[in-house]
């Protein structure tokens, strides 16, 4: 009986000694070839194919649970055969990179990666790329020369501490993406290779976290950057926000309308402040869809700048309200917008020897958009866009607006309604002078209020303006108000024969505007909202019907 047992404990011995031995014959292994293990486990991916890599300290320590891997200063740069290449190349760098729980199983046999966690810290990756139509266009041919992704990638943790990209165009060199100061935290990440082909998955998540001290986006042939300063996004608090978020032009306004042969816009937005609370980030992640309770937007500052003596571009045709909703390339729903305190600002040189550009601003402007969508079984249900809007007309005039979009109507059919408060008409001056030679001598509104139906093709309703003591004067040829008598003489005719003084009149009768007013398809809504409205205020002025419009937009 002895016998039995003996050689049961020394079998014991061998199999216990072989389970403490094997860790050490396997960290043995590991180490003396590190370099090259983890470099095949990079490099086999066609996105890294090509590429070489170098390391400072790499350090593998293999347990039952899975596998240590500690790294730092490495580095990933294109192979001499990518130099002279367009393709995609990659120079990344990081100085720590700590991961636990490594499953050598399902690498070796099932071709993915599994992570307990990850560590990563002090990244910076700057990325050489062609077009993204190049890329698209290439996708799928030589795979066989091109790596293996793998099938699945997955963390448990996920820690990025400090992460710089930079994206450039390999045929200019010149920045597309540029991030700087990220930090991500999540749990339960998980990326597959149908969610690298899919056109709408992005990843898997179940909480992620993160902040980014600046983003850039070059865009127009890197002329423009969009830009966001202290973003941070929760999904546990389902909650985005940009501190600070702006589209600047890197040219002055002549520099960069000078570039085209034709009518072109030079536009700036600035110090906007975005909050998204309420949002979807599963949907966005799983299915590309855009989906969210509310969304602030506070301080904009909007800047446009057009000079009419370019050739006018009639060959344009920017979308109406109801096309860019349909059109727009992923799912939304918003189910309100929100902006305070805007400032919108239009400047235009026009086709005149004036010696400066005319300018219309509103600021104080608050509001509201509801019904944001594109989801055919929420339009089915409700199709009216709402726009609301508040402000001050050329820091005076108060104004209060409606506006409802009818998104499924196929001619684009829309109602517009409002007010606009008191105000001193001279101040409409730096607007009308430079592109008429004509000034408001004096003159005040009382109230105005519109009321309009119009869609893709045109536009009728009524205005009422209520004003008093209305003068013009004529400007001489360089746009002064120098007495001449010819100019005195056909500013009081205009005084006396054409232009109304006062609405309503000393008799009591008040001149009600009609509007009409044919949609230019060249330009954009806003000069089809404005030119409806001042349809309306030049009939009040002239006494001009509906009928009598339509005859001269027929002309």
């Amino acid at each position: 009986m002895k016998k039995p047992v003996i050689i049961t404990f020394i079998i014991g011995l061998v199999l216990l000694g072989f389970f403490y031995l094997l860790p050490v014959l396997v960290n043995n292994y590991l180490n003396k070839n590190a370099e090259r293990i983890v470099s095949n486990m990079i490099l086999r991916t066609s996105d890294f194919v090509g590429h070489e890599v170098n390391f400072g300290k790499i350090r593998l320590d293999y347990n039952y649970r899975g596998t240590f891997l500690k790294m730092d200063s490495v580095s990933i740069y294109p192979g001499k055969e990518l130099m002279e290449e367009d393709k995609i190349k990659f120079n990344l760098s990081f100085k720590e990179a700590s991961l636990t729980g490594f499953q050598w199983v399902d690498f070796l046999f099932y071709n993915s990666i599994h992570l307990d966690s990850a560590y990563i810290a002090d990244v910076v990756l700057e990325t050489i790329t062609p077009e993204l139509e190049e890329i698209t266009d290439k996708m799928g041919q030589d795979e066989g020369s091109q790596g293996e992704n793998y099938r699945l990638i997955e963390l448990n943790h996920f820690r990025v501490n400090k992460a710089d990209f930079i994206n450039k165009d390999s045929k200019s060199d010149s920045t597309r993406l540029l991030i700087n100061d990220l930090f991500v935290f999540a749990d339960g990440f998980s990326l597959s290779d149908e969610d690298i082909k899919s056109q709408e998955a992005i990843f898997s998540v179940d909480i992620i976290e993160g902040y980014l001290g600046e983003v850039q986006l070059h865009v127009n042939d890197y002329i423009n950057v969009i830009q966001a300063n202290d973003l941070s996004f929760n999904t546990a608090e389902q909650r985005l926000s940009i501190d600070k978020g702006a589209f600047k032009n890197k040219l002055r306004k002549y520099s960069y309308i000078n570039r085209f042969d034709k009518e072109t816009n030079w536009m700036e937005v600035n110090n906007a402040r975005l909050e998204i609370t309420g949002m979807n980030f599963q949907s966005y992640f799983r299915e590309g869809k855009i989906d969210a309770d509310n969304v602030q937007l506070d301080h904009l500052e909007l800047e446009v700048f057009r000079d009419k003596r370019k050739v006018e571009d009639t060959s344009k045709r920017p979308k109406m309200i109801h096309d860019i909703v349909h059109d727009l390339p992923k799912s939304i729903w918003l189910k309100a917008m929100n902006f305070e305190n805007a400032t919108i600002s239009y400047q235009e040189r026009p086709d005149t020897k004036a010696p400066s550009s005319g300018k219309i601003f509103f600021d104080q402007v608050n509001g509201e958009i509801l019904g944001f969508t594109n989801y055919a079984e929420k339009l089915s249900q409700n199709d009216t866009l709402r726009i609301t809007a508040k402000g001050r007309l050329m820091g005076e005039g108060q104004i209060d607006m409606q506006a409802d979009y009818l998104i499924n109507d196929k001619d684009g059919k829309f109602l517009l309604e409002g007010s606009i408060g008191a105000m001193n008409l001279t101040s409409l001056n730096n607007m009308i002078m430079p592109a008429t030679r004509v000034a408001l001598k004096q003159g005040r509104l009382d109230n105005l209020y519109f009321n309009i139906t119009a869609d893709d093709l045109d536009g009728t309703g009524d205005v009422v303006a209520r004003y008093s003591d209305l003068k013009i004067e004529i400007l001489d040829k360089n746009y002064k108000r120098n007495k001449n008598v010819f100019r005195d003489i056909g500013a009081f005719l205009a005084n006396t024969l054409v232009i109304k003084t006062h609405n309503p009149q000393k008799s009591g009768d008040l001149q009600k505007g009609e509007v009409y007013f044919q949609r230019e398809k060249h330009k954009f809504i806003f000069h089809y909202w404005w030119n409806l409205i001042l349809s309306g205020l030049k009939s009040t002025i002239t006494g001009d019907t509906e009928q009598d419009l339509r005859e001269k937009a027929a002309n």
